[in-house]
């Protein structure tokens, strides 16, 4: 059943998880301001989950590209 995907180059499981990693990158800028600092004492910029997200999912990709 799954036998085409040997065939597959090595290029598109990069692209893939790429793609994957984008997409949860985008559902999280999706999320709303008042979501993310829900309970936050104040609205300082290190406390946006929304950045630190991002930071995380850009330093994924960039090791799924090298590797």
């Amino acid at each position: 059943m799954f036998d085409w995907i040997h065939g597959l180059p090595l290029w598109s499981a990069k692209m893939g998880a790429a793609f994957l990693f984008l997409g949860i990158l985008a559902i999280t800028w999706a999320t709303p301001a008042d979501f993310v600092f829900h309970g936050a004492p104040d609205r300082a910029r290190w406390r946006d989950l929304r950045i630190w997200a991002t930071v995380l999912i850009l330093t994924q990709c960039l090791i799924y590209y090298i590797f």
